[in-house]
């Protein structure tokens, strides 16, 4: 009886030592209920793009889980990012849609924040959004040399229209005159018809598309520069930002400040997450992005879109990154005059 309990302890004991075969991607979402986090109000930009991911993202994910939108809107999504840095499982059960602006706030101490950008795990983005400055057809403006030229008089509501005009005046040497106070996009572009105001710089360029369309289509706009990491292709050859630069301290700086627009619209989930789960979240979403029913329910609402991977958002969060600190600091003073 000494030998056999012996034994038996010995096969316990031994499976025990075991190791537990881990659990796939599919019986992890397989009936689950994932939450999205929007950094936004409900019923803002953000919002629908949010929810049309929702309803197609799952079909392309093993296990099919649901998910269910959630707005935690605040300090240009910053709280929301710090929820999911600080709050949210670490597991792929809570994911996330912020401000691409908000990955880099961490550089700047502007706002409280409570993550390290670089550490989330990316998932891809909805868009590449680049930015425009552009005038009223009867200002006289018709070439982006002119903003160099002439006072430019804007209309700013205090996000990237603002931060966009101070980063090219401070950067570039552009004679923009920034009348703040506007409630909104909406109301700018109503100031230009209205003739109280020549133009808006720091426009998303499909928002601009999608809101007035017959403003290009008839040329009652002028588009004066193209903002964001990378020329367009969308936007031939209207001038662009980066060609302006006077040496490549001033690019890097210019980076910071409107490079993120290739993330325009970022989805993600907290650091740490197992590696087969982020693969697969990435595979879902790359997959959605090209799904012709996802495309034709997006066309219907008139939302743009133009994604790019989580890979990419990694390789520019890196670059911006190891930025050296003295460019990060003449960054950071340019963005502090928007709080002034």
């Amino acid at each position: 009886m000494g030998a056999l309990s012996l034994a038996v302890s010995f096969v316990a004991l031994s499976l025990a030592a075991a190791p537990v075969s881990a659990q796939t991607v599919e019986q992890f979402y397989k009936g689950r209920t994932i939450n999205l986090i929007v950094g936004f109000n409900p019923g803002g930009a953000y919002d629908p793009y949010a929810r049309s991911v929702a309803r197609h993202l799952p079909k392309h994910l093993p296990g099919a889980p649901a998910i269910v939108v959630k707005n935690m809107q605040g300090a240009g999504s910053v709280l929301a990012a710090n929820h999911l840095y600080n709050v949210s499982p670490k597991d792929g059960s809570e994911l996330g849609l912020i401000a691409g602006s908000a990955a880099l706030e961490p550089m700047f101490g502007a706002r409280p924040t409570q993550f390290d950008g670089q550490k989330f795990t990316w998932i891809g983005s909805a868009n590449d959004e680049p930015g425009v400055c552009f005038a009223w057809r009867d200002t006289g403006f018709a070439r982006g040399q002119e903003l160099f030229d002439k006072e430019l008089v804007l209309g700013t509501s205090g996000t990237s229209n603002l931060d966009f005009p101070l980063a090219l005046n401070a950067m570039l040497g552009t004679r923009m005159k920034l009348v703040r106070g506007y409630n909104g996009t909406s109301s700018i572009m109503l100031a230009m018809e209205r003739g109280e105001v020549q133009g808006m710089c720091g426009m998303v360029y499909a928002t601009l598309q999608a809101a007035h369309p017959d403003w290009l289509r008839d040329g009652k706009v002028r588009t004066l520069m193209q903002i964001g990491l990378e020329r367009h292709p969308k936007m031939g050859d209207v001038p662009f930002v980066m060609d302006f630069a006077k040496n490549e301290d001033d690019k890097r700086v210019l980076r910071l400040l409107v490079g993120w627009t290739i993330m325009g619209r970022p989805y993600l989930a907290p650091p740490g997450i197992p590696e087969d789960r982020k693969a697969a979240l990435r595979r879902a979403f790359d997959a959605t992005m090209r799904d012709p029913a996802f495309l034709e329910d997006v066309a219907r609402q008139r939302l743009d879109i133009a994604s790019i991977t989580g890979e990419a958002i990694d390789a520019f969060l890196r670059d911006a990154y190891a930025t050296p600190k003295p460019l990060v600091e003449r960054a950071a003073k340019i963005l502090a005059q928007s709080q002034q």
